[in-house]
């Protein structure tokens, strides 16, 4: 039953955020020596989303995943990363959403991760 529940909430979600643009999206041109492979679960036209299913919000390594994600695909041959706008969590189990905006984002935050966790 509880699985029942978080699948239609998810459609939900999909019918309200998407459509999915790119599912299971990658990094090429973005990698580096520190960090060589990754992908992110889905991006619709102005959102990086990640799926966590909890019965807590998000933590701080969530949301830091995501903006390396974020910084990787901004770095990458990939030119849809060009149009994020937002930085997106969905939590089914208790059906939040959490979006954040890009240009909310400090230049010396996204240097500071560029430089010392990305190898930038």
């Amino acid at each position: 039953e509880n699985v029942r529940i978080m699948v239609c909430r998810s459609l939900d979600f999909f019918k309200k955020y998407g459509p999915v643009e790119k599912f299971e999206y990658t990094f090429e041109g973005g990698y580096t020596k520190v960090i060589g492979s990754g992908d992110g679960d889905f991006m619709t036209k102005d959102t990086l989303w990640d799926f966590k299913v909890s019965k807590n919000e998000p933590t701080n390594k969530h949301t830091f995943q995501l903006l390396i994600y974020y910084i990787m695909g901004m770095h990458s041959k990939h030119p849809e990363y060009k149009t994020i706008k937002y930085l997106g969590i969905y939590n089914p189990r208790i059906n939040r959403v959490y979006r954040y905006p890009v240009d909310r984002l400090s230049t010396e935050t996204i240097k500071r991760v560029e430089e010392e966790v990305i190898g930038y």
